[in-house]
């Protein structure tokens, strides 16, 4: 009895857990598809300069980008690298005309 009991509070853990990871995963890609939805409403083009780039665990990126006499600064995920760019290189992005912080970079499959 007391067995079974440990068995269903294990299946349970696993179970709320697994839930938790499934909703935080759906809603970063519910998220990420808005902005590039958003991007490709009204979008121009702009070269940025590669801050941080991040291949270990997970695949980030940092990016400072000009528009207008103004600076920006993107922090997100990038799907592929053909080009083997890395920090300090030029990158180009795609971003919303209405919301310049609000960019596709070249290294994402949206681009």
């Amino acid at each position: 009895m007391e067995r079974l009991k440990v068995i269903l509070t294990m299946t349970i853990f696993i179970g709320i857990v697994f839930s938790g990871i499934c909703l935080i995963v759906t809603r970063a890609q519910k998220k990420k598809a808005q902005r590039i939805a958003y991007v490709n409403k009204n979008y121009s083009y702009v070269k940025g300069r590669i801050l941080e780039l991040h291949a270990y665990k997970s695949h980030s990126i940092v990016v400072r980008y000009r528009i207008k006499d103004k600076s920006y600064k993107y922090s997100g995920g990038w799907d592929y690298n053909p080009l083997s760019l890395n920090e300090g290189d030029s990158i180009r992005l795609r971003y919303a005309v209405d919301d310049p912080e609000q960019v596709i970079t070249e290294l994402e499959k949206a681009y």
